[in-house]
């Protein structure tokens, strides 16, 4: 019986506390479910119209954090360009040339192989220092010489030409030159910030920490026509021009120019900058990554969209053949290896990159679904070629060897700049409105209702 009467009060003073809550707040409509005297119809009738009022508010507003979720910015278009620096354009060079005879010839002499062996080896180790994708079944897979494919970019290294051309610019500051890793074999990177993760010496020390980057060159349309020069190349080349936070890879655009050519490469820029308030944005909102943003590369400590790409067709290629050729880095972070291909992983890897589909260089499969989630870089410079003149030495011969130079002529006239356009405080404004529109809900109702459920509650 007591028992009884207590619930009875409880749900007495529930009651009035509810229709006390409903009938003093400021939402429109609500009121009028509690009020006195009204049909069963009627009550029936406001209660749909804030159920409608709640859903739509509820749906807009869903839709808008979605949108700032995943659009909240914009590019815009800077045309100010007197008051921007431009990056110099940078370039990963790699020469035909890789083998050095000397220490080939000290190589085949400790080995001790016999003539035919010696001149079988010289091939192999010619084409293996020049081998790609495309090239694997050009290397002659009939002797192993007792070497393993873990074996063969140290090898490789230790056998490679000193190829270090002279290198100017025309302007006060010095031009970087790093010597790197690519899908080409071994290169050298001029003017990159961070070619230096992907050379052998960094590679062999098992290191993962950011180290000191070279400033990359930087000009200005006062400076006029800048341009770099390499000199004494000695050998015939392929080039890859790139932004100084990008490194050379494979599917993109590679200019081959031969020994007896002075070359002039006059380049076009366009940038893109990323501001201070979009960069607080997370990296699904923003779609793209800052260089140290790398969490999601295993063989890198820093993150760019080509060295993801790179990274993505080396999971592609042990997917496919169960190894990854010798010019990636053969341990990842927390010592995550990929075994590394000898003849039998390379003919393999040669038979799907020569099929016609060419799926290993553009990373598009119809019967291997790739799925890289390569973001672009947040800032990032992207470089064009305009024009590009050979000078043949004709009846002269050129005394400095195969020369390049390349630069800007034509500044750029316009700038992109990813900026926030839709921020958390258009989210609250955007909601607040629904709010008001949809139930004549303020800032106050809100503050009503907390009030109601603490103090009012227990007083």
């Amino acid at each position: 019986m007591i028992r009884d009467s207590l619930f009875r009060r409880l749900v007495k003073r529930s009651k009035r506390f509810v229709v006390n809550l409903l009938t003093t707040t400021s939402a429109h409509g609500i009121g009028h479910v509690v009020q006195e005297g009204l049909h069963f119809i009627e009550r029936i009738i406001w209660l749909s119209c804030i159920f409608i009022g709640v859903y739509g508010m509820v749906a807009l507003s869903q839709r808008i954090w979605n949108r700032f979720q995943t659009s909240p910015t914009v590019i815009s278009m800077d045309r100010n360009m007197y008051f921007w620096n431009t990056s110099f354009p940078s370039l990963t060079i790699c020469s035909h040339r890789r083998i050095d005879e000397d220490k080939l010839a000290d190589y085949i002499r400790m080995r001790g192989f016999d003539e035919d062996d010696a001149e079988q080896f010289r091939e192999f180790i010619v084409l293996l220092a020049n081998v790609t994708y495309t090239t694997f079944l050009d290397l002659p897979m009939y002797k192993t010489f007792g070497i393993a494919g873990y074996e063969y970019m140290e090898l490789l290294y230790n056998l490679s030409w000193s190829f270090q051309p002279q290198v100017n610019s025309g302007t006060a500051s010095v031009l970087s030159v790093q010597p790197t890793i690519t899908e080409l074999g071994l290169c050298l990177a001029v003017n990159s910030r961070i070619a230096v993760y992907n050379s052998y010496e960094y590679w062999q020390s098992r290191r993962w920490e950011r180290v000191h980057e070279p400033a990359p060159l930087v000009v200005h349309p006062l400076d006029g026509e800048v341009y770099g020069q390499l000199i004494t190349l000695e050998s015939s080349y392929e080039v890859f021009f790139h932004g100084s936070m990008e490194v050379a890879e494979i599917s993109k655009r590679q200019y081959s120019f031969q020994e007896s050519y002075y070359t002039t490469v006059e380049l076009l820029a366009l940038e893109i900058l990323t501001s201070s308030n979009a960069r607080e944005l997370s990296i699904s909102q923003r779609q793209c990554r800052f260089t140290h943003e790398d969490e999601m590369l295993l063989f890198s400590p820093v993150y760019s969209y080509n060295l993801c790409r790179i990274e993505c067709r080396m999971k592609f290629a042990f997917k496919l053949c169960g190894c990854v050729p010798h010019f990636y880095r053969p341990v990842g972070k927390g010592n995550f290896r990929y075994r590394i291909c000898d003849f039998e992983g390379l003919r393999c890897l040669g038979q799907r990159a020569g099929k016609g589909t060419n799926e290993m260089i553009t990373l598009r499969s119809k019967k291997n679904p790739i799925d890289c989630n390569c973001l672009p870089n947040c800032d990032d410079s992207n470089f064009f070629i305009q024009a590009y003149v050979r000078i043949c030495r004709r009846s002269r011969e050129w005394f400095l060897g195969a020369n390049l130079q390349w630069g800007l002529t034509d500044y750029p006239k316009m700038q992109l700049n990813r900026d926030i356009i839709f921020g958390l405080s258009d989210v609250f404004v955007y909601i607040g409105g629904l709010g008001g529109f949809f139930l004549g809900c303020s800032l106050i109702t809100f503050a009503e209702f907390v009030f109601f459920l603490t103090w009012r509650l227990f007083k």
